[in-house]
């Protein structure tokens, strides 16, 4: 065999992604309860290291995503999307705001008053295909550092 069939049989093997099932993307902007953009995650009160995607089946069951990193991204990313590996079916999605010790957030309040949160939206996911959810919203707090109670600009170190 020559080089040239080898280097071609090495990338077209390396490029292969198993489709066992479906994938999910989100994207996300994190706004503070008046509607200020928070530009920087570690802005946020308390500060969202991670944000999760959280699947929970329509018809009951576990979630595919818990405990699994492939489904945690960097907020600062503002989105992120999973393998081709969940199984095909209708789903309550929703992402869940996390601590940089991997604490859930949603519904912290603590002394920051308004707690973190992001509403959930069904959607079904289907083998092959990527399910795309429109931009979700995560609500914090602005920390004090970041601007706090200035309601007139964004929220940012």
């Amino acid at each position: 065999m020559d080089r040239v069939a080898i280097i071609a049989l090495l990338f077209t093997t390396l490029a292969c992604t198993p489709i066992d099932g479906g994938a999910v993307e989100a994207s996300w902007v994190v706004v503070t309860p008046d509607g200020r953009l928070i530009s920087d995650c570690g802005c946020t009160c308390p500060p969202v290291a991670k944000v999760r995607l959280q699947l929970l089946p329509v018809g009951g069951g576990a979630d595919p995503c818990a405990g699994r990193s492939a489904c945690s991204f960097s907020c600062n990313l503002q989105s992120g999307a999973t393998h081709f590996d969940i199984t095909p079916g209708p789903y309550s999605i929703s992402l869940v705001p996390m601590g940089a010790d991997g604490a859930d957030l949603t519904g912290y309040a603590g002394t920051c008053g308004a707690p973190v949160g992001v509403d959930a939206i069904e959607r079904d996911v289907s083998k092959g295909q990527v399910t795309q959810l429109p931009a979700m919203v995560v609500q914090a707090e602005c920390a004090a550092e970041c601007g706090g109670t200035n309601n007139l600009s964004v929220c940012t170190k």
